[in-house]
């Protein structure tokens, strides 16, 4: 009796070591991928990198605390940065004092509206919309995003358009001034990139470039003045209170709405296939909710809105994170960098961040699914084909409406014909 009574805190203790070993190693694999996303997605918002950290280290924390989720890792995603820049913009001049102090309003208001959500118990109707309109429109924000990098990528001038055809017409026009070692860097990240993560199963690729580029550009690229991320502010994030501004509010309203959505059901939808897997439950309310708070945490920060990364939640889980320590690791790692390591990344090129942005977001684009669904379900499918394309030439909010519209239609249709 005494055996088996002293066997059970050998076995806890055991359970422990194991599960703190196991975290420690998810934390650590994720805060590698963190970094530079997190750095790469505010320039995207943007915003100077400095706040990507900034807005990994407030939601972490937060969401850790309220979640239901043990994997799902929230910070900056690549298109709930797309969609606040586009949102942002049509307001504000990038890089203006009114452009920071609007997307702060807008994460403090996605914040608002996802925490209101969870309080009227929302968070399972937003699964009523349906899954081809949200590949339609993930998959043309995935194409915007790339086609937005081209010009960083080359190394020419910065361009600020939105639509798709007037960015290209633009880009088109600015070809003859291109970059060649900007170009040359950022072809090179890319090549780097897809080759780590093709021989390894967790590519430190990004983290790798992150560090390493900074120190080739300073010793052997200078004189070709190649673009450059430039200083970042050691230290915590100072806290701030959100300016109110009725008139931008009224503005980003919509895309405040949008965010709140896109950003709810892009984490509900990997939390919620994780926890099929492990036999456990993820209550959509409260991740609305928690969801909400993280945002506002952000927007304490000064920072963009966040959202649950599919990529980053998968790494996650997959490195045999066991409890929501690793999240707490991953969040401790960043902060380390935060307060000692950021003066490494003024020279790293924004080239370089590029390369990360393209080869992160591809493999959101999902034209597979859009022709299985044109050859079996033609209705479905051609409401994806629809959202795809408004999203793509008309705007990210309006492809998303009409996209919405017309599956409502066409299930409305379907329900009809069965009745009938």
């Amino acid at each position: 009796m005494a055996l088996k009574h002293t066997s059970i805190p050998h076995f806890r203790n055991h359970h422990i070591r194991h599960s703190f070993s196991s975290d420690l190693t998810a934390g650590i694999i994720v805060a590698i991928l963190f970094i530079p996303q997190s750095m790469a997605y505010a320039n995207l918002a943007g915003v100077n990198p400095v706040y990507g950290l900034y807005a990994a280290i407030t939601s972490l924390l937060i969401y850790t605390l309220l979640g239901s989720s043990k994997f799902l890792s929230v910070g900056p995603t690549s298109i709930i940065s797309l969609i606040a820049f586009a949102g942002v913009f049509s307001i504000a001049k990038p890089q203006s004092l009114h452009f920071f102090e609007a997307m702060v309003q807008l994460t403090f208001l996605v914040g608002i509206i996802q925490i209101l959500l969870g309080i009227f118990h929302v968070g399972k109707l937003v699964n009523y919309i349906p899954k081809h309109v949200i590949s339609g429109f993930i998959s043309a924000a995935a194409v915007i995003i790339i086609l937005h990098q081209i010009d960083v990528l080359l190394g020419i001038e910065r361009i600020t358009q939105t639509n798709v055809l007037n960015y290209m017409f633009k880009l088109f026009t600015n070809l003859p001034s291109i970059h060649p070692v900007t170009t040359l860097i950022g072809i090179g990240s890319i090549i780097i990139l897809i080759t780590l993560k093709k021989t390894t199963s967790i590519s430190p690729g990004p983290l790798l470039l992150v560090f390493l580029f900074p120190i080739i550009n300073k010793m052997f690229l200078l004189p070709y003045h190649t673009a450059i991320v430039g200083y970042i502010p050691n230290g915590l994030p100072e806290f701030i209170l959100p300016k109110i501004n009725l008139e931008d509010m009224k503005a980003l309203i919509p895309t405040a709405c949008i965010i709140a959505f896109i950003s709810f059901l892009e984490s509900y939808a990997i939390a919620h296939s994780i926890a099929e897997k492990e036999n456990q439950l993820v209550h959509p309310n409260r991740e609305m909710t928690a969801l909400g708070s993280a945002n506002i945490s952000s927007a304490f920060v000064g920072s963009i809105p966040v959202a649950g990364a599919l990529s980053r939640t998968a790494v996650n889980y997959q490195s045999g994170a066991q409890t929501k320590l690793a999240n707490i690791i991953s969040m401790f790692m960043i902060l380390t960098t935060l307060l000692f390591f950021t003066s490494i990344f003024y020279y790293l090129p924004l080239a370089t961040l590029a390369a990360v942005i393209i080869v992160s977001v591809y493999p959101l684009i999902n034209l597979k699914r859009m022709i299985l669904l044109l050859k079996n379900k033609p209705l479905d499918g051609f409401s994806l084909l629809i959202t795809f394309i408004c999203t793509l030439f008309v705007g990210m909010i309006q492809g998303f409406i009409i996209g919405l519209t017309l599956a409502t239609i066409s299930s409305l249709f379907q329900l009809n014909r069965v009745k009938n």
